[in-house]
């Protein structure tokens, strides 16, 4: 639908497979948002907007998109090393690598980045897997950082003709999915979240009327 015509059968796959990567992933922020307020009983649609509204921020959501900017900005696989160390040495975020949870590389990765070296075979476009592998190596050189699943979704998605602003929503989509069955598992054995917290602020303030201030 999106492009218009009957897609190859390893293309449905890629896809496919993409969807199946992105659909859960634990108490990221948008599913943890959206277990939250399933917590208080209110409906799945309420907390699937509630985990859309966390996915909106670009500290969660829109990392694949930014990767892929990143590489149509680098160009070419022969100037991926020196773009990397400029944008490290410039103090620029290099998205698509780190995971608050996966130290030492993402487990989804492997998967999807064979399905970008076989997308670059059969289309006959190596540069992007080829430059993708040159920013990898140089980041764990320098920062000793591994990619997450965002880093080589975003060249798959683009071999895809996919056009860049619909990598959130389409992680949106697979990972509605995830949502869902969290919202479905807390109502079933429901407990409202509520964590507790720790004030570290001045203590003992004398309270001064309104009138004074």
């Amino acid at each position: 639908m999106i492009k218009g015509g009957k897609p190859e059968e390893f293309a449905v796959r890629a896809m496919e497979v993409s969807l199946i990567l992105y659909a859960e992933h634990t108490f990221n922020a948008s599913s943890f948002t959206g277990r939250v307020v399933a917590s208080t009983l209110s409906d799945m649609h309420a907390a699937i907007t509630a985990a859309l509204g966390a996915l909106k921020g670009p500290l969660h959501g829109g990392a694949n998109e930014r990767v892929m900017e990143m590489l149509l900005e680098i160009g070419e696989p022969s100037g991926a090393e020196e773009w990397i160390r400029k944008a490290l040495a410039e103090k620029r975020r290099i998205m698509g690598f780190g995971h608050r949870v996966y130290r030492w590389g993402d487990s989804r990765v492997p998967t999807m980045k064979r399905l970008g070296r076989e997308l670059a075979e059969r289309l006959g476009e190596k540069r992007w897997v080829e430059m993708a592998e040159i920013v990898e190596s140089t980041m764990e050189k320098e920062k000793k950082l591994y990619p997450n699943v965002d880093f080589p979704s975003s060249y798959v998605y683009y071999m895809l003709g996919l056009t860049i602003e619909l990598y959130t929503p389409l992680f949106a989509a697979a990972r509605i999915a995830g949502w869902a069955a969290h919202v479905m598992e807390q109502h079933g054995d429901n407990r409202l979240i509520r964590p507790d917290s720790i004030y570290r602020g001045p203590k003992s303030r004398v309270y001064v009327p309104i009138d004074q201030r």
